[in-house]
């Protein structure tokens, strides 16, 4: 019994001594781990100092990368103040300040838990519609936490689970007599949180302005001789704009997207558009019909002779990659003095498409295009950048096989009307490599503007592959009037309906027309066969329906 009592008394002895801890050190440090859904975060880490009621907390993300910004976040629990410092790799340094108040609104709960070996308890917040779990301790005497919103007013935190899932956890917890000096020097420009926060965003991303404020249209310009490595070009009387791109040489560890900002510069009209690269890796390409025009681009014929320019891939061409199909608004901007009951028109439309599937051809010297379909003296202005953000990406193999999109509408290059009204568009190919998990990415929309036209009549695209159905599906849009504030020309019904909510094919006037992404599988390297059936409807008058179509396997070696 007395050993017992003994036992007991020890043990309540040094509960005491973990929870009120004679203080003999100056400084703490203390090292966490992050993890999401029990995985580590890859050597993703965070270090707190503590001293004299501030702390200096730094993040660990991508060391091994060089253009990580180099940042610290202070907090100073004397005047509760932030302070957060940030240095890029051109060394350009700033700050940012702010206050802060100490969560009033914890939820204390009776669970404890040993973590890096201290006793800690649990407390409870809800953040943003984010539910967090802290788990601290006040066996250090000290305060202290990784960010403000979380810190408790007696107790240095060690662990935070968000929603359940990622956690950021102490495994490191060192004591020091040193006295450290942790209030900062600050260098540099002061700024807001948002821009400082935006900034460091923005610090990592490689943006390529490839057009900026560029009129497109319908005019007599001067015919382009030669092309330019620097200079934008026009062609097919100022619809198309070309640019030459130096990108990066490895583009493995980024995302890719493209970003176009539109507006109209006096066209009413919802008008189809391309944003393309032109590839150059075979004997022509597509830019030998810009300079020499479309007799000089391989001609593709259906079984009654209808020609074709430069619509499918051969042995010899590619046909240029639609990087992102969209559709121009009914007239925003430049007819937005059009005035509608409770619509505010914007100034422009911003169309933003992730390409990181294109990676392969997005690397060192790119042609990249932009058309817009119009025949409007004062037509449409754009502005187009490409943007690389930081994230590994698993490099794929790229085959373009066909883009019926008439580019080249301007110069004389033919609808694809007959090209699947009277046939399948049939393309031969040979892929170089064995293909993993390949897919068709591909996107259809069908055209023709009046009431029995494809505009607004659902078909079926069937696509086969080596003589099997790959995928038999209805490309139609039924959200069209989700985009009414970005069509101020769009005409009004008397049933309550204007012209721009009405669905469509595939599309809907201000937007995107997403790729479908259409399964293949392992591929073999060798010949190869596509098909691409549309029972496209017949001709009204002078009126036409027609499908822009584009193809291109993607997979990985």
């Amino acid at each position: 019994m007395k050993k017992t009592i003994t036992l007991f008394l020890l043990l309540l002895l040094a509960l005491l001594m973990n929870a009120q801890p004679k203080k003999d050190f100056k400084s703490v440090k203390i090292t966490y781990e992050m993890s999401a859904n029990g995985r580590s975060y890859g050597g993703m880490n965070t270090v707190m100092e503590i001293c004299d009621n501030w702390a200096l907390i730094s993040r660990k993300y991508d060391r091994e990368n060089p253009d990580t910004p180099v940042q610290y976040t202070y907090l100073d629990f004397n005047k509760n103040e932030e302070i957060k410092t940030a240095r890029l790799k051109n060394n350009d340094e700033f700050y940012t300040t702010r206050s802060f108040t100490i969560n009033d609104k914890l939820e204390f709960l009776p669970e404890t838990d040993t973590i890096a070996g201290y006793l800690c308890k649990k407390a409870k917040a809800v953040i943003n519609s984010n539910t967090m779990e802290i788990w601290y301790t006040t066996a250090l005497g000290v305060i202290g936490s990784m960010q403000p919103n979380v810190a408790i007013p007696d107790g240095v935190v060690l662990k935070v689970v968000r929603n359940g899932q990622s956690e950021e956890k102490a495994v490191k917890v060192e004591l020091s007599n040193d006295v450290l000096t942790l209030k900062p020097t600050l260098e540099g420009a002061p700024l807001s949180a948002p821009a400082f926060n935006y900034r460091i965003q923005q610090s990592q991303v490689l943006s390529f302005d490839v057009f900026n404020n560029q009129s497109i249209y319908f005019r007599d310009i001067p015919k382009v001789e030669q092309l330019s490595d620097t200079e934008v070009m026009q062609f097919a009387n100022g619809s198309i704009v070309l640019k030459k791109v130096k990108m990066p040489e490895e583009n493995s560890r980024y995302s890719i997207f493209a970003e176009l900002a539109q507006h109209s510069e006096g066209d009413a009209y919802d008008r189809t558009g391309s944003v393309f690269v032109i590839p150059v890796d075979k004997k022509q390409s597509f830019l030998d019909g810009l300079l020499k025009g479309k007799d000089a681009l391989p001609q593709y014929k259906d079984k009654n002779g209808g020609v074709f320019e430069g619509m499918a891939a051969t042995e010899d061409y590619l046909p240029p990659v639609e990087l992102m199909r969209f559709y121009s608004s009914f007239g925003v901007k430049g007819y937005n003095h059009i005035q509608v009951a409770d619509y505010n028109w914007p100034d422009s439309i911003v169309y933003k498409q992730e390409i990181t599937d294109y990676a392969q051809l997005l690397k060192d010297e790119v042609w990249v295009g932009a058309w817009i379909g119009n025949y409007a003296k004062d037509g449409h202005n754009i502005s187009l950048k490409i943007k690389f953000y930081p994230g590994n990406n698993t490099p794929k193999e790229v085959y373009p096989l066909f883009t019926t999109t008439n580019i080249m509408e301007m110069a004389g290059q033919a609808y694809p009307a007959g090209l699947f009204r009277n046939d399948s568009l049939t393309v031969n190919f040979k892929t170089d490599v064995d293909l993993k998990n390949a897919y068709i990415r591909y996107i259809s929309t069908g055209h023709g503007g009046w009431g029995g036209g494809d505009e607004f009549t659902p078909k079926l695209n069937e696509i086969f592959m080596d003589g099997t159905r790959l995928i038999a599906y209805t490309p139609w849009r039924e959200d069209c009037g989700s985009y009414r504030e970005l069509n101020p020309a769009s005409g009004n019904f008397a049933n309550g309906l204007s012209s721009s909510d009405l669905s469509r094919s595939g599309w809907c006037p201000g937007t995107v027309s997403y790729p479908v992404f259409i399964h293949v599988g392992d591929v073999k390297a060798g010949k190869h066969q596509i098909k691409v059936a549309i029972p496209v409807g017949e001709p009204e008058g002078s009126s036409l329906s027609y499908w822009c179509t584009s193809g291109v396997l993607v997979g990985e070696k």
